[in-house]
């Protein structure tokens, strides 16, 4: 049976680690795993995790966020204990007929100033009840979990796998045998908060602003991107123009713009990891070992995840299936 070690517990690890080959003995290995306390030196738990095609996405990445989105509408319609659901929110263009219920908004339905609006079906997940969950779900299944930090991919070189794969995000910058420089740090700060609205609201441009809703009576308000930025505390000025964006956007639900209107649960600060020039997944033959990279998503993790995971799936398979060709 082929040994697989997936380098990264985040949302692209464990998507990586559900679609490999069942002939595969995987195991998961990572700093930080879900179930953790919450804490800055990862992302996929603090993301806001929604589906929405992202803007300046290359072919082949409209094509991973596309087939991301077919498992997790699977997921929302078997599996609601997993915390993902289907809801409706708006916005931009080439994911235009592929979505659920798609269409262009009436003028009258736009917040003051926009000028294109787009109406679809789509899904909602809340990380910290789906990663603990997908992680069960792949330790019933045989899958080992090892809490290990690394400073580079060798450190795990004779530990016995066949296949690595990394998945390390951020941690593609540090990591000395990777050293990607492309990869950067964006800090984002949003809010939850309890509230009746049940919508997705995003509005991109000069005013990013989004509502979030968990469906379960809560919300994560947004946003902010702050290339290069990785202070983890918290900026009272932020939260205030963040509260002042949703209350002038969706005034009827948010009728003060003052923190004191709102009724806040916790404030958070997430880093998350983005590639400008693209995610990377692609096979790799470093000093005799046999690597699968998958990173770089930015703050579409939990976007491009199932279909970066399926990729994945496909490039582990070549490996095999060169091994078995090899051997004739």
């Amino acid at each position: 049976m082929p040994k697989v070690t997936v380098v990264g517990a985040g949302i692209v690890g464990l998507t990586a680690a559900s679609l490999l080959p069942k002939t595969c003995d995987v195991t998961v290995v990572a700093r930080n795993l879900p179930g953790d306390e919450l804490t800055h030196e990862w992302a996929s738990p603090w993301a806001g995790a929604v589906f929405l095609g992202l803007d300046g996405s290359s072919p082949r990445e409209q094509e991973m966020q596309i087939n991301s989105f077919a498992f997790w509408w699977q997921i929302a319609k078997t599996h609601p204990e997993s915390s993902v659901r289907d809801e409706t929110p708006l916005e931009k263009v080439w994911y235009r007929g592929l979505m659920p219920e798609f269409r262009v908004m009436e003028p009258h339905e736009l917040p003051k100033g926009s000028k294109l609006g787009m109406s679809y079906k789509t899904v909602v997940i809340t990380p910290g009840v789906f990663l603990p969950w997908l992680r069960q779900r792949l330790e019933k299944s045989g899958v080992k979990f090892i809490r290990k930090t690394l400073t580079s991919l060798a450190d795990l070189k004779n530990s016995g796998y066949d296949i690595l794969i990394n998945a390390t995000a951020l941690g593609a910058r540090h990591l000395a045998d990777v050293a990607d420089k492309h990869m950067v740090q964006v800090r984002g700060q949003t809010v939850l908060a309890r509230t009746g609205y049940n919508k997705i609201f995003m509005r991109h441009g000069k005013d990013y602003t989004y509502v979030i809703p968990r469906l379960d009576g809560t919300a994560i308000l947004g946003g902010i991107k702050q290339y290069g930025q990785a202070d983890p505390e918290l900026d009272d000025n932020i939260t205030k123009d963040i509260l002042r964006r949703v209350h002038e956007n969706l005034p009827e639900y948010f009728p003060d713009p003052k923190p004191s209107g709102f009724d806040v649960i916790q404030y958070n600060v997430g880093i998350r990891p983005d590639r400008p020039r693209g995610v990377r997944v692609e096979k790799e033959v470093k000093d005799g070992e046999k690597i699968v990279h998958a990173y770089g998503t930015g703050g579409g993790g939990y976007v491009f995840s199932w279909g970066v995971a399926k990729e994945v799936s496909k490039l582990v398979d070549d490996f095999l299936f060169s091994g078995v060709m090899s051997k004739l």
